[in-house]
């Protein structure tokens, strides 16, 4: 093999392998769990959003609407759940996965929890009270979910970013 043949193939297998180990360091998809997702029992939408203190989702459509009768402040007990907050404060902990605070309307307690995309479009919520933990899988929302459901769209609902 001549001189210039040997190094015209080490530049390619040289960019063949970078080209190979740039691939392999990305991420299969962007890291970014903001939009409306499902929630497992398809009963209620959750927003994200990205805010200055991590990520917050609240409830953007509700099957049914409810009422926030077990919130452990007694003002905000009676409210609708409607653009209640329920993922609190999400920092990064890891690839792809979020660590803060659920709150969950059903028996008004917070929780430790995290959220982790499995996918574009597949977020993996987890929710710990002391040694004891249960989760489900939220699947994104598509644009048109409320025309193909025959539900009515929310109103548009303000920022769930808290007001510091």
């Amino acid at each position: 093999m001549a001189m210039r043949d040997r190094s015209s193939l080490r530049a390619f297998v040289l960019s063949f392998v970078a080209g190979s180990v740039a691939l392999a360091a990305a991420p299969a998809f962007a890291a970014d769990p903001t939009g409306e997702w499902m929630v497992a029992d398809r009963t209620a939408r959750i927003r994200i959003e990205h805010c200055a203190d991590g990520y917050w989702g609240s409830i953007a459509w509700e099957r049914q609407p409810g009422i926030d009768k077990n919130n452990p402040d007694p003002n905000r007990r009676g409210r609708p759940l409607l653009g209640s907050p329920i993922l609190l404060s999400m920092k990064p902990a890891e690839s792809n996965k979020w660590e803060g605070k659920v709150y969950n309307p059903k028996d008004g307690g917070y929780y430790n929890a995290s959220i982790k995309l499995e996918s574009q479009n597949a977020l993996q919520l987890q929710g710990c009270m002391l040694i004891f933990c249960s989760g489900e899988t939220w699947t994104r929302a598509p644009d048109s979910a409320h025309a193909t459901t025959g539900a009515a769209p929310a109103p548009q609902q303000p920022s769930v970013c808290p007001q510091h």
